[in-house]
């Protein structure tokens, strides 16, 4: 076992209840989706085709043998007063997080709220990956860089206003528009992606 990963843990519910409120106190002061960045959702038909189409990529996933099954939910809940549009893997701190497909690092950004993120474009630049709360980033990852489908690109971490005894990667998908704005992208439930692969 790498000495850098910390010690697998059960992780009881009341440490998920902990973080959706931890989230929440973040989203009430401008965390998630605040302003202009608030989450898109797209309407109901968009997204049936949107999660048909992300089906058929058979995306990995992000952190390697994830619950598929804890993810449900989360995409959904309210957390100060606006949803939370992505998914929360709890993993021990530093456990690589792996590119979901091909694609190109479209951004490399630090933020107030997540921290150390990716942004990853599809081949297609259709879709965009994001992934925040890293502890660091893979040696060398730059932006415009190649990515394929299983490389480790960053590790689990409480960057931001992550809670930091509950290192987790925060996970979503995003639609994009024709300016590739992945700031204004349309948002995906990646627990309906993930439970059809």
């Amino acid at each position: 076992m790498d000495a850098s990963i910390e010690p697998e843990v059960n992780v009881p519910n009341s440490v998920y209840a902990i973080l959706a409120c931890s989230v929440a106190a973040s989203i009430a002061t401008g965390a998630y989706g605040s302003g202009t960045n608030r989450p898109v959702i797209i309407n109901d038909s968009a997204r049936r085709a949107a999660v048909a189409e992300l089906s058929s990529k058979h995306l990995g996933l992000p952190i390697k043998n994830a619950d598929v099954a804890k993810m449900k939910g989360s995409f959904y809940e309210m957390r100060g007063g606006e949803m939370h549009a992505a998914v929360d893997i709890l993993q021990p701190r530093n456990t690589p997080v792996m590119a979901v497909e091909d694609g190109v690092v479209a951004k490399l950004f630090t933020s107030r709220f997540g921290g150390l993120t990716i942004y990853q474009f599809d081949p297609t630049k259709k879709y965009v990956y994001y992934y925040a709360h890293l502890q660091k980033y893979a040696e060398d990852l730059h932006d415009g860089q190649a990515i394929r489908k299983g490389q480790i690109i960053g590790f689990v971490g409480t960057s931001g206003n992550a809670p930091p005894n509950t290192p987790h990667l925060h996970f979503s998908i995003a639609v994009l528009g024709k300016d590739a704005k992945w700031w204004q992208a349309a948002e995906v439930d990646p627990y309906e992606v993930f439970a059809r692969r």
